[in-house]
């Protein structure tokens, strides 16, 4: 008897280095589909991960990209652009990426295979910052930004540079 389980949604976890890209595909149970494997950081290069991923992603399943954030190296692919159309990007905090490692109990071990791993975890956990409209996501990073900086100025007790000016005023 034979047991087919039904495969829910695809990660496809994204580690971005300077000049590569480390990629995978695993299913919703924990299934890996394409084991990891380096691509460059080229539009030629993620269109022919791209092949690669499609070849053996199930038809008509929903793919979640979850890219672990890279200082400015991540961004081009933080477009809906660079992937197909329906797939779903998640934008991960490096810090809960090497969180996910230490539970895995690979802390001072870092590869892009564990990081992979890592991400693929934490999407199938639901974690991540989706990506959607760049306005959107611009304006929620403004309102992070105001928000931390006014917290820090009521925790300086002499007050910031504003309130200085205020007073001699």
């Amino acid at each position: 008897m034979s047991f087919h389980h039904a495969i829910q949604t695809v990660v496809v976890a994204v580690d971005v280095g300077n000049n590569t890209l480390a990629l995978s595909a695993t299913d919703s149970e924990h299934q890996v589909l394409l084991d990891p494997f380096d691509a460059a950081m080229t539009r030629t290069g993620l269109n022919a991960a791209l092949e690669k991923i499609r070849l053996v992603l199930p038809p008509d399943i929903p793919a979640l990209v979850g890219i672990e954030a890279a200082g400015h190296y991540h961004r081009p692919l933080m477009s809906s652009v660079s992937w197909p159309l329906g797939w779903d990007l998640l934008q991960l905090n490096p810090a809960h990426v090497a969180e996910q490692r230490r539970i895995q109990g690979r802390r001072r071990v870092k590869t892009d295979a564990i990081d992979l791993e890592a991400i693929t975890e934490l999407v199938l956990a639901g974690r991540g910052q989706p990506m959607t409209e760049r306005s959107v996501v611009i304006g929620s990073i403004t309102a992070l930004a105001a928000h931390r900086y006014r917290r820090i100025e009521a925790r300086n007790p002499r007050g910031g540079k504003r309130s200085r000016l205020r007073r001699s005023s």
